[in-house]
């Protein structure tokens, strides 16, 4: 744990060394030009830095850890640690540039295909553990999370993987271990579950839980704020009318079984 604390202040020194890099070029521009450099400059050189180490770093098993008592919860620490700082500096200005987006992200191993979008306001942490399909669009303030403590000192970490064309909307909250198909929709406010899985051209309602490991099938279009209970099976194009509580005993379930 020392060891740690103190990776994490020489952490701290490598990011704030390769970002005020740049100012070098102060006394040769003078404040004016220097300061504008600095700013253009900043984003990149920071970017370079952070991204070398984290580079370097082993990305660290899937599954479940305790807090610094094994190796995983180490690795988890030391490679998502470069891309959390460097995200929650820049990405709120610097993403409104889909370009600059797309090579910060890209650094950090983020699998982005042709045209996956991400917003400024996107809460993605670990972008290496995250696959975004081409074209689809991730909304504002919609959380991918990886990783999480559901107790002290015990920490679960996995992917999440999402298609081609697919839309998540604002504020959808994604677990880790999610997998969302081809040309989805999330609406707003969606919130899924740990494991589950949406299947293709399926669209989930604004407001709608998925709880754990459930999964929704192929073309299936479920309501909005929905429940859709813990390991609860929707049959391809079924239909969920809002405000339903759904499980594996539901007479709906049962008949499409």
């Amino acid at each position: 744990m020392i060891l740690l604390n103190l990776l994490w202040w020489l952490g701290w020194a490598w990011f704030v060394a390769w970002t005020a890099l740049p100012l070098v070029l102060l006394p040769e521009l003078g404040p004016l030009a220097g300061g504008v450099a600095w700013a253009v400059l900043a984003p990149w050189s920071s970017l370079f830095g952070m991204a070398t180490v984290h580079r370097l770093l082993p990305k660290g098993a899937s599954g479940r850890h305790q807090m610094f008592a094994d190796p995983g919860s180490v690795q988890w620490a030391l490679k998502g640690w470069a891309p959390g700082l460097y995200l929650t500096v820049f990405q709120p200005v610097f993403f409104l540039s889909p370009a600059f987006q797309r090579v910060a992200l890209g650094a950090f191993q983020a699998r982005l295909g042709a045209g996956a979008t991400v917003t400024s306001r996107t809460v993605l942490r670990e972008p290496h553990r995250v696959r975004i399909g081409r074209g689809s669009v991730i909304g504002e303030f919609a959380h991918l999370v990886t990783s999480y403590q559901p107790r002290p000192h015990v920490l679960i970490v996995g992917e999440i993987d999402i298609g081609d064309d697919v839309l998540i909307a604002g504020y959808c909250h994604l677990a880790m271990g999610v997998r969302i198909g081809d040309g989805s929709i999330l609406e707003h406010e969606v919130r899924v579950g740990p494991g589950c899985v949406v299947g293709n051209s399926a669209r989930v309602g604004h407001g709608t839980l998925l709880c754990a490991r459930s999964q929704v099938g192929v073309g299936a279009i479920i309501g909005s704020r929905c429940l859709i209970l813990a390991d609860t099976v929707i049959p391809d194009g079924a239909r969920v009318p809002d405000g339903a509580t759904i499980g594996n005993s539901h007479p709906a379930i049962r008949g499409a079984a």
